[in-house]
């Protein structure tokens, strides 16, 4: 009856630890980052402020994005110096596989202190310009899903993006087209209850007011938030709207989106833009990383997935081989690209006349 009652003692010493244990996990902060990389070979070495040759501006970037303490790093433009920039990254053990160079690749690869499972590639099914618009016709861009274990049995949808670029006509259709197609997946690959979030480089702002609709295309059919729209303008998202803020920073190309699952509560704390600088100040690329941070609770469970498959690396002489096909494709690509000249030209006029949009 003694070495009973001791247990039962020991036991109810050590209850409220256990309960302590099992609240803190069940609530915490989630950060993400998105980062354009700048990783288009020649052309990425001249917009950061420094010239910087390919792979040594990856390798850089590689050990900047290496101290940042976020839970899962998404980046764009990550190109032909992908093996330099992953290479850095030895905090973020779980990732995706470079799809190929800027001929046949995507530039889109995710990067996570939890484990990925699931990543899939999608291609727009709509891009344009060759030699007029963004030149956007000239890789193969779209988005890359993967499903991200938060916690253990706790998953949330992830998505990083690369949207059509340009804000003259032809490329705002296409990157309305984009935003459809987005949705058009969500509503199809992310209808389980879980959380998602979607982030990258949307080459959209809602103060530019162009005819791309972010709202109406993936916003409203997907129940999506803007993540700066809710922190810093009072979730407004209608410029026309007069309690619109003009003035409230953050209102950039590279933006993230998010909606809260059945068995997990995202709130959206703050959206930053972290100091990723060499040691004078340099910087490598013409984007500013962006660092959202979300305040987590788990509400609840779901069922565990039914596949969860670990991402794998594609063959490296099969990446090579079709490397050296896709480059052949987009040379000649370029040649037929002479069609589009005369809308090349209107380009130049608008810009002129109009100046560049905000």
């Amino acid at each position: 009856m003694k070495k009973l009652l001791s247990v039962l003692l020991c036991l109810s010493l050590l209850l409220p630890t256990a309960v302590a244990a099992r609240a803190e996990e069940t609530a915490g902060t989630l950060k993400m980052v998105a980062y354009n990389v700048s990783g288009i070979p020649l052309v990425g070495d001249f917009q950061g402020t420094t010239v910087t040759a390919t792979n040594d501006r990856a390798a850089k970037i590689g050990r900047l994005l290496n101290g940042v303490d976020v839970d899962f790093i998404g980046t764009e433009e990550d190109f032909n110096g992908h093996r330099y920039l992953a290479a850095e990254m030895t905090n973020y053990p779980n990732r995706s596989y470079t799809s190929g160079g800027l001929a046949q690749g995507q530039g889109l690869n995710v990067f996570s202190a939890h484990p990925l499972y699931n990543v899939t590639r999608v291609k727009w099914n709509v891009e344009y310009g060759t030699l007029s618009g963004s030149m956007d016709a000239l890789s193969n861009k779209g988005f890359i899903y993967c499903l991200m274990e938060l916690l253990p049995g706790v998953f949330v949808h992830v998505i990083n993006v690369h949207m059509d670029a340009g804000y003259e006509i032809l490329s705002v259709m296409a990157r309305a087209n984009n935003f459809r197609q987005l949705a058009a997946f969500i509503n199809e690959n992310c209808a389980d209850g879980r959380a998602l979030i979607v982030q990258g480089d949307f080459n959209f702002k809602f103060k530019r007011q162009l005819k791309d609709d972010l709202v109406g295309n993936l916003l409203t059919p997907t129940g999506l938030k803007d993540v700066w729209a809710e922190v810093y303008n009072n979730g407004i998202t209608d410029p026309a709207d007069p309690a619109y803020d003009w003035e409230a920073a953050g209102d950039d190309l590279d933006r993230i989106l998010y909606r809260s699952g059945e068995d997990l509560s995202l709130t959206p704390v703050a959206k930053t833009v972290p100091d990723l600088t060499g040691e004078n100040g340099e910087r490598y690329t013409d984007h500013n990383p962006m660092l959202t941070e979300f305040a987590y609770t788990v509400t609840g469970a779901l069922p565990a997935p039914e596949t969860l498959a670990a991402p794998v690396a594609e063959n490296a002489a099969l990446l090579a081989l079709r490397e050296m096909l896709w480059t052949f494709a987009r040379l000649l690509q370029a040649m037929l690209g002479v069609f589009e000249l005369p809308y090349l030209a209107y380009q130049g006029v608008d810009m002129l006349v109009n100046g560049k949009m905000p």
